[in-house]
């Protein structure tokens, strides 16, 4: 089988780490894959060799093709045996969109978390089939020593620790209100936050990471000073691969409060290094954490305040997962005093990891290709009669 794969696997964003690990996936199992990247944006960063060499591959006869793009790019080939597309949402739906329509278009997508495939693609009225991917990962990377990072702050303290962008999906505040609720002056804990805003620098993302904490402090009204509060390290500078996973090394606890997510490399990076991710109870989080570390419980609520993405998406009719801060405070605080506990957890999770390698979705991917899975929404009654001029709208 000759795969034609389609993605942003050049960008150096998480998107494109996770279709660099997929067309790896494919390799692994034998399929003939041919990588052609797109760009949606001006980053010129490194691939992995193997991918560099699997472009040389000529993309002429495939049989398949993958399209990891934005739903709104897809177009159906029928050159093709077999169109499919491969796509992430963070919301219940997405019908304010053209992309249930472009989707439907296709033969079949790949979505990496079970929500996506059984209730997204259902509310969303999408017609295809839908199997679940998951993201994949190099077990070979968690297997390596890596030296934490040498801050005097961190001595002999239980470090909290998030990496990640900053936008409003992310809800970085709920991580500094409920860390600094929880925990007084005088316990041995710290906080740091390896986080950045799209397209800024360094500086404007720190400044605004310190703005951020003062307005939460504040509100908080816990102590007459903030310089009472326990002091935040801001990391906002671009980090490579190896820096990243010397964040994972200093670190003790990862901590994500999201709203949405469909997958999180960072949360799946801190469990396979044993670091117990406390997450939002959703979406990939929720399929991959399991009993290898902490889900905090969360409600179902209308979007609001995102206005760094497209107009049609994450609009007050769509519905996130909004975690509980309390519930929050309780797992971090959990983490922190029972170590015996943490420790069969971080056990936990490092074995889970290992259910995301190559070769375990290669194998799921190689499925998928030959027919042998079951779509998950299959049996579901969410083929809605579609009319031709619904299903062109999207094209004009």
């Amino acid at each position: 089988m000759k795969v034609l794969y389609i993605g942003c696997y050049r960008d150096g964003t998480g998107w494109a780490k996770a279709a660099q690990n997929y067309i790896l996936s494919l390799d692994t199992a034998g399929v003939e894959v041919v990588p052609r990247f797109i760009k949606l944006n001006d980053n010129n960063t490194e691939i992995p060799q193997r991918i560099s060499e699997l472009e040389k591959n000529d993309d002429k006869n495939c049989d398949v093709v993958i399209q990891h793009v934005l739903p709104h790019q897809l177009s159906f080939n029928g050159n093709f045996e077999k169109n499919i597309s491969l796509y992430v949402s963070e919301t219940d739906h997405f019908q304010n969109t053209c992309w249930p329509e472009r989707i439907s278009f296709m033969d079949e997508a790949w979505v990496p978390n079970s929500f996506m495939a059984q209730s997204v693609s259902k509310d969303s009225k999408i017609i295809c089939p839908h199997y679940v991917v998951p993201h994949a990962s190099d077990m070979s990377v968690y297997q390596k020593e890596y030296e934490p990072l040498n801050i005097a702050h961190f001595k002999d303290k239980f470090v909290f620790y998030y990496i990640g962008e900053i936008n409003r999906r992310k809800n970085i505040a709920a991580v500094l209100k409920a860390f600094h609720t929880e925990f007084r002056p005088e316990e041995d804990v710290a906080i740091l936050l390896k986080a950045h805003i799209p397209g800024q620098s360094a500086d404007d993302s720190k400044s605004y990471l310190q703005g951020l904490s003062s307005q939460v402090k504040e509100g908080l009204k816990l102590y007459q000073s903030a310089s009472m509060y326990h002091e935040e390290v801001f990391v906002c500078d671009y980090l490579t691969e190896e820096q990243i996973m010397r964040i994972h090394a200093t670190g003790d606890c990862f901590v994500s409060a999201a709203f949405g997510e469909a997958w999180c490399i960072p949360a799946f990076d801190a469990m396979a290094m044993g670091k117990t991710p406390i997450c939002t109870d959703t979406g990939g989080p929720r399929d991959f954490i399991g009993n290898g570390g902490y889900l905090i419980e969360s409600r179902q609520d209308d979007c609001f305040g995102v206005v760094d993405t497209f107009d049609e998406l994450c609009v007050a009719n769509e519905r996130w997962d909004v975690p509980s801060i309390s519930h929050m405070r309780s797992l971090m605080r959990n983490a922190f005093e029972n170590s015996e506990q943490r420790k069969s957890v971080a056990e936990n999770g490092i074995s889970n990891a290992y259910d995301y390698s190559y070769s375990a979705i290669g194998q799921t991917m190689l499925s998928c290709l030959s027919g042998e899975s079951k779509a998950y929404n299959q049996d579901n009654d969410i083929k809605q009669k579609h009319s031709i001029e619904s299903l062109l709208k999207c094209q004009d």
